[in-house]
């Protein structure tokens, strides 16, 4: 494979790129002299003519580069000529790999974005930082993204807690100055590479040659951008980018859309096995491409839980080696006592998943283990109502999580069986919980209570528990959820100050508390809640890898279907999928969409 440049041509590289550049340039004058005049304009938000135009321009440089005989676009000089930006960066991408970034330098003027394309282009086929130079065998199907910094604004403080409220992530561009140099970030860095603000600046520091915190020294100015972005292929397919992904809008959500989702979402499990056990991985980064080393065993049992929902779901036998593996692999820390007790912890949410996910099996004994880990649950059951949330242990903690996710399997676990034991124990359990939250208000309560609450209604038509459920519906939805951004991407997520995963734990109760208004008729509520829904699926749709959205990453084949920790952080989690698609299939059985 050629290699256009090499280490011991950098003479002539120099030489050879600088009379390129201004070939391409005066050729380029003469193509704008000589085009036909156009209505066209162009702006922070340009066509998608205009896109294409752009587009083939810069396709149309970069193969002049490579093949004599390729010619320079004719373009005429109304479709760029009155945009108004600071600065361009162009990128070429292969196979989900960054090959180069680079901007161009022209002093403002008509013709300027001519010849920042021009000298973009040029300088990115000659950029090795990343890879080596661009090869010949690769520049006919890099796709190029453009993105547009504009409206420039200085930053009053250095102060990464100032910078937090006033630099929004994947959003705004951000340039480190100092006197006679300066170096930027376009908003994609954060998000392609997982950075949080604290490191962005860090990285941008360093990339000046500078100590890691020297956006604190006072010599340092701090400027952000707002930015227009997309991304263009040679077939023309333009995508606009915010945020570094793709905005769906309410209108295109259908229950088909959601459906979809579910399924992807069901193969990223399926993609992210340990070689060896064959059970889920925990954690995954992306934009490294590299799993985590550590674990969470409730997790990893909720998202079995998860995996038998998708199978019962979508009536598929496709997920059944890696339950029974799961299965498996889980039971070999049963104990006498009907508990698992793994690494010296016995919690009882391990109970509860282990009932949840073996109720949508046919997994040999699994009768008998039904009996033996719902018998377990009920010991631990006080006087009072309460649950101990620890197996022979006197530790009691997670008292906003473990009693709900146990009080859940119970439920399911009387409508299967019918044994009365089961909801005896729960009704028993209702009042002390109430009281509970209502001295300890909390969001990871809501969902797990809200679903338990919805089959203890259906069961006894007792009003003090649908009351409930309304009750911490609402306050959820009216402290918690975002309705107004200014980021358009935010609406619908959860929680205000930080929307992120957590969206889909929400709407499973959330489902669950639709549910029930529709049950008592109480149409305020069954429009709230339906309104609280949809916005809160269009977040969690928006979270998810596509084949879209994967663009940047050089192994999207594990990404694809997992959904990110939140709009800035795109760590997945097994747990994150698990809620997501559980948060969606319940969607989708309400007919929100339709």
């Amino acid at each position: 494979m050629k290699k256009i440049k090499t280490s011991n041509q950098q003479a002539w590289r120099e030489v050879a790129g600088a009379l390129y550049l201004l070939i391409i340039a005066i050729a380029v004058l003469v193509s704008v002299l000589l085009s036909s005049q156009s209505s066209l304009a162009f702006g922070y938000d340009p066509t998608h003519e205009e896109k294409i135009i752009l587009s083939e321009f810069a396709y149309s440089v970069l193969d002049s580069y490579f093949d004599s005989h390729a010619e320079l676009n004719s373009i005429s000089s109304e479709v760029f000529g009155k945009i108004d930006y600071f600065k361009v960066f162009i990128s070429l991408i292969h196979n989900g790999k960054l090959r180069c970034c680079q901007s161009g330098s022209t002093e403002v003027s008509e013709h300027r974005l001519y010849f920042d394309t021009i000298e973009a282009v040029i300088e990115c086929i000659e950029d090795d930082r990343f890879g080596g130079f661009l090869t010949e065998d690769e520049y006919p199907d890099v796709e190029i993204v453009f993105n547009f910094l504009y409206d420039r604004q200085k930053l009053e403080e250095n102060d990464l807690y100032y910078l937090e409220d006033n630099i929004e992530l994947g959003i705004h561009a951000i340039e480190l100055r100092r006197p006679n140099y300066g170096t930027y970030f376009k908003e994609s860095v954060p998000i392609s590479n997982n950075y949080d603000l604290e490191k962005t600046l860090a990285r941008l520091c360093n990339k000046a040659g500078l100590g890691e915190d020297c956006y604190q020294d006072p010599v340092t100015s701090i400027y952000k951008y707002n930015t227009l972005t997309f991304k263009v292929n040679r077939d023309n397919e333009v995508i606009d980018l915010y945020r570094y992904n793709i905005l769906i809008d309410l209108e295109e959500v259908t229950n088909a859309k959601i459906k979809e989702s579910i399924q992807l979402g069901g193969q990223w499990f399926l993609s992210n096995l340990k070689p060896f056990t064959g059970i889920l991985e925990y954690k995954y980064y992306p934009s490294s491409d590299r799993y985590s080393t550590s674990n969470n065993h409730v997790r990893q049992l909720a998202s079995l839980w998860a995996i038998s929902e998708l199978a019962v779901f979508f009536d598929t036998d496709i997920y059944d080696e890696l339950i029974n593996k799961t299965l498996d692999y889980y039971l070999r820390f049963k104990t006498q006592g009907d508990y698992l007790l793994i690494e010296g912890e016995s919690k009882i949410a391990y109970n509860a998943f282990m009932i949840l996910a073996l109720l949508n099996t046919d997994y040999p004994g699994r009768d008998d283990f039904l009996v033996d880990f719902g018998d377990a649950l009920l010991s631990q059951q006080y006087e009072d109502g309460s649950y101990h949330t620890y197996f022979a242990s006197e530790k009691n903690t997670g008292i906003d999580y473990y009693p709900g996710e146990s009080m859940l399997a119970l439920m399911e676990l009387y409508n299967a069986t019918q044994d009365q034991r089961y909801l005896d124990s729960v009704e028993k359990a209702f009042p002390y919980y109430r009281e509970y939250w209502r001295n300890n208000m909390n969001t990871a309560f809501v969902p797990w209570h809200s679903q338990v609450y919805l089959l203890l209604y259906q069961q006894t038509k007792d009003p003090e528990v649908a009351d409930f459920v309304f009750e911490m519906s609402d306050w959820i939805i009216d402290n918690y959820q975002i309705t107004e951004s200014e980021y358009i991407d935010a609406i619908g997520g959860f929680p205000r100050n930080d929307p992120r995963n957590a969206t889909s734990v929400y709407l499973e109760g959330l489902n669950d508390a639709y549910r029930l208004a529709v049950l008592v008729n109480d149409k305020t509520r069954q429009k709230k809640y339906a309104q609280s829904i949809m916005n809160g699926a269009r977040f969690i749709l928006q979270s998810q890898y596509h084949e879209k959205n994967t663009f940047y990453l050089t192994n999207p084949d594990r990404a694809m279907g997992g959904f990110k920790e939140s709009l800035v952080a795109n760590e997945q989690r097994n747990d994150y999928t698990q809620h997501a698609v559980l948060a969606l299939i319940k969607t989708y059985e309400n007919n929100l969409f339709e």
